[in-house]
């Protein structure tokens, strides 16, 4: 999974900042649904990596409950980087339970349950 989210991470855009993120989620029935981040110069406008993956999985009938886990990646040697992910979007498709995975470009990682996001991530 490291791999395949490096690889992705190289098609994300981010001209400004350079602050860029891959995805990967894994649905119950074990399809996969990658999402890099793609920023232009209105901030607001940006698409995360981890909403573009939960997206794809929707347009293909996912629903609420039917992903196992997400896997995230920041472009950065900095894992509190991650702080910049997009909570509120796993946490309304994703089951409490659900693991997260987070890595930075050095392949550090933490793990942890999408319930404890809100009040545990940096």
């Amino acid at each position: 999974m490291i791999n395949e989210l490096e690889r992705l991470l190289s098609n994300s855009y981010a001209e400004h900042d350079h602050l860029c993120f891959s995805s990967i989620v894994v649905t119950k029935d074990g399809k996969t649904f990658g999402g890099v981040t793609v920023k232009n110069q209105i901030f607001r406008d940006a698409i995360y990596a981890e909403q573009a993956a939960i997206a794809r999985a929707v347009a293909a009938g996912y629903k609420y409950g039917d992903i196992e886990k997400i896997y995230i990646m920041v472009g950065s040697n900095n894992i509190n980087d991650l702080k910049y992910i997009n909570k509120d979007v796993i946490i309304e498709f994703m089951e409490p339970d659900a693991a997260v995975w987070l890595y930075d470009r050095n392949r550090n990682h933490r793990v942890m349950k999408v319930g404890n996001l809100l009040f545990n991530i940096y």
